[in-house]
């Protein structure tokens, strides 16, 4: 059976940090961090794919077709879709990466404006409304992140 976890996270929440860590922790996977194609989605896009709604379902597709590619290996894939935004998806398991508000808007503080670090927290407020497990990240070094997110995913996927 294929495995696929999904870690949601808001902006601000750690995902593109833990990454790296994730993958030292998890050999047996592939990590994905759904940002990773962004840059060269926007340059393909020729606009910016954050910030124009109208290109995220074909960013989606595109997403879907490498973690397509990945099968039947087992996949993370971290990004800021919710259930709703990926149906069909072979989704075995999600997993919420969180922060406090206040956290987060530090974290973003610096190349965020005022209106996406407001939008990344109504984010966060709406994943908490799901009932995934959750790793939060307030506080907490990367290794215990790391350490905490990749035993979750091994536990609920049942894959060391």
């Amino acid at each position: 059976m294929y495995v696929l976890s999904y870690v949601l996270g808001a902006p601000g929440s750690g995902k593109t940090t833990v990454t790296p860590e994730l993958r030292r922790r998890l050999p047996a996977w592939t990590v994905v961090d759904w940002d990773a194609f962004i840059d060269a989605a926007t340059a393909l896009a020729g606009c910016d794919i954050r910030t124009s709604p109208e290109t995220w379902p074909s960013y989606r597709s595109l997403v879907r077709a490498v973690v397509g590619s990945i099968e039947p290996h087992p996949t993370v894939l971290l990004g800021v879709c919710t259930p709703g935004e990926l149906p069909g998806w072979p989704i075995t398991a999600w997993v919420l990466l969180d922060c406090s508000d206040h956290e987060r808007a530090q974290r973003l503080a610096a190349h965020r404006s005022r209106r996406e670090i407001d939008s990344a927290i109504d984010d966060a407020r709406r994943y908490r409304s799901y009932d995934f497990p959750v790793v939060d990240t307030t506080g907490r070094s990367l290794e215990e992140v790391a350490t905490a997110l990749a035993d979750l995913i091994s536990t609920v996927d049942g894959i060391g």
